[in-house]
């Protein structure tokens, strides 16, 4: 067998592919959650992956407080999903 240095080509290019379509995206978003896991305040709207919303009510390090309808829970940063955006609904 002859060695044929496309065949490496096709290789490099394949790794090129598989870095740039799953491994960069991947990054991108794990940087982005943890933009937002650190920027968490108080009085924020987030839910966990549970599917839970709730406010935070307090930050100690690694752990958050939250609050469901006056019910106080402490969950690991990592536990929350996304901050949620409220949205100005009239009432009638």
């Amino acid at each position: 067998m002859k060695f044929d240095p496309t065949q490496i080509l096709f290789f490099a290019l394949m790794i090129g592919i598989l870095y740039f379509m799953i491994f960069l995206p991947k990054k991108k978003e794990q940087q982005a959650f943890n933009k937002m896991i650190q920027s968490l305040k108080k009085g924020d709207r987030v839910m966990t992956q549970s599917g839970m919303y709730g406010e935070v009510a307090g930050i100690q390090g690694d752990i958050v407080t939250l609050k469901f309808d006056g019910v106080r829970i402490d969950f690991n940063k990592t536990a929350i999903s996304k901050a949620v955006e409220e949205k100005a609904e009239a009432k009638a």
